[in-house]
């Protein structure tokens, strides 16, 4: 078993590791342990977390990288998160993005919104930047040993699919793979010669992104030229609860390693 040590992502500044998680006074005699979601297929912790920045058309993008402490996969996965921003979703996704590390997944969760904050009258630039964030992300995460941009995958979550799937599909862009929740947009560019496969998942009914949004996500990506699989979850609602999202990680996997990302990993 072969073992990193903890450093900061290539063309990235470490600023500090991310607090562990707190215990209210009311919880105080629960024993809680970081990186273990609850899910029934949790495995041991084995990864790091880090709080660095990356550079992003010269703003400096914040982001929680998880690094395997075990054996790696030679995958990597942005985490995009929704539109409550990056603070709150960190707390939302950091145990399952732990996880991802323990399995061998080399995982970054950026602060997009670094690269411009949410600006209705300036939506094209801010979505462009957002894009771009997203992009340079992924780069910076296949600059790390054993990491290709054809192995990095995106992930991302309600306004956050909407990122991911604008940097998938941008012209130019090495994605290979991108898994969207509670998404939905659309597609403007031909997606012709390329290999990209989508997976979209959504809840039964979802109050703030429709299921036909997602739906009709899914045919423009079919229409542009994706592979494209859609998959519906056991729960009513945009904020999903714990078996929910313990649902769309394990299906996340199963489709990385279906794409041949992860396939080295522990089940």
């Amino acid at each position: 078993m072969r073992h990193r040590a903890r450093r900061p992502l290539a063309g990235m500044a470490l600023i500090g590791l991310a607090a562990a998680l707190a215990v209210g006074p009311g919880a105080a005699r629960a024993q809680v342990v970081t990186g273990v979601p609850g899910c029934a297929d949790d495995v041991a912790v084995r990864a790091s977390r880090e709080l660095v920045t990356f550079d992003s058309r010269g703003r400096q993008i914040r982001a929680y990288l998880y690094t395997p402490r075990g054996e790696v996969n030679g995958a990597g996965l942005v985490m995009l998160h929704g539109g409550t921003g990056f603070e709150m979703n960190a707390i939302l996704f950091d145990a399952h993005a732990i996880q991802l590390a323990s399995r061998g997944y080399h995982v970054i969760l950026p602060a997009y919104f670094d690269a411009g904050a949410p600006d209705q009258s300036r939506r094209t630039v801010t979505g462009r930047a957002w894009r771009q964030a997203a992009l340079d992300a992924a780069g910076a995460l296949a600059a790390e040993p054993g990491l290709s941009a054809g192995r990095v995958a995106l992930w991302g979550y309600s306004r956050g699919a909407g990122v991911a799937v604008d940097a998938a599909t941008a012209p130019g862009s090495p994605v290979r793979s991108a898994v969207l929740v509670a998404g939905g947009g659309g597609v403007d560019d031909s997606l012709a010669g390329r290999d990209l496969s989508v997976l979209l998942l959504h809840a039964r009914r979802d109050e703030a992104v429709p299921v036909r949004a997602t739906r009709a996500l899914a045919q423009d990506l079919r229409e542009a030229g994706a592979a494209v699989e859609v998959q519906a979850l056991d729960f009513d609602g945009h904020q999903y609860d714990l078996p929910t999202w313990c649902a769309v990680m394990s299906r996340t996997r199963a489709f990385l390693e279906s794409r041949g990302d992860g396939e080295d990993a522990p089940t």
